[in-house]
Order: structure tokens, then sequence, then C-alpha cells
């Protein structure tokens, strides 16, 4: 499965402008490269949060879109927001938040 994001503004990736990514699922290998894009934080036995790693979610955002890192650091904030949620989402729905609702799903894949 992959899912495509317009971006508000585009990014300069390969020496071409891009309006658009299109985010392909992680593999077993790369989240064993790169790790979760979120710590369960918990406290006498309880869930008390989600710590989101952000250096994590960058690293999923040009691997998975095919961008080299320095071009997602161009992302704006808002959009990174959204593509962390579509990045959540390849590990469970509860964590998806807003950003697979903005995505387009490629049924192809």
């Amino acid at each position: 499965m992959s899912l495509t994001f317009k971006l508000s503004a585009p990014v300069q990736a390969h020496g071409e402008e891009v309006g658009e990514l299109t985010l392909r699922e992680p593999t077993g290998d790369e989240v064993i490269e790169i790790g979760y894009p979120y710590l369960i934080l918990m406290k006498d036995g309880a869930e008390t949060g989600i710590d989101i790693r952000a250096r994590v979610i960058y690293s999923y955002i040009s691997k998975l879109a095919g961008i080299p890192l320095s071009s997602a650091k161009q992302i704006k904030l808002s959009d990174v927001a959204n593509l962390q949620g579509i990045i959540m989402g390849f590990f469970g729905e509860d964590v998806a938040g807003e950003g697979m609702a903005k995505a387009s799903k490629d049924s192809s894949d």
C-alpha cells in the first residue's frame, strides 16, 4: 500500500520541484534500521502518553517518499504533522491522527 499527500508548498528534491509525496509502506528491515516513530510512555505499569520521535519521522519521510533527508527538512511543519500521521498509520491506526484522513490511497499496491 502507498499513500499520496499533496504538499502545501513544493520542495526541491533531486533537482526538481516536488509538490506531492507518495509514501510506501516501510519494510521490516527499515523498521529495524530506523526504529519506531513513537515511544509509549509508561508509569507504574500504565500508559501515560506517546513520545513522537521527530528524527525518526523525518527519516521515514525521506526513505518512504524516496527524497533526500535535506529535502524532507524543507517541508512545512504543518505538512510534516500530516505526514507524521500517515507514517504512524503504517504502525497502527490508533496512533495515525489526521494525516491518514488527508492522504489518498493508491489501491494498486
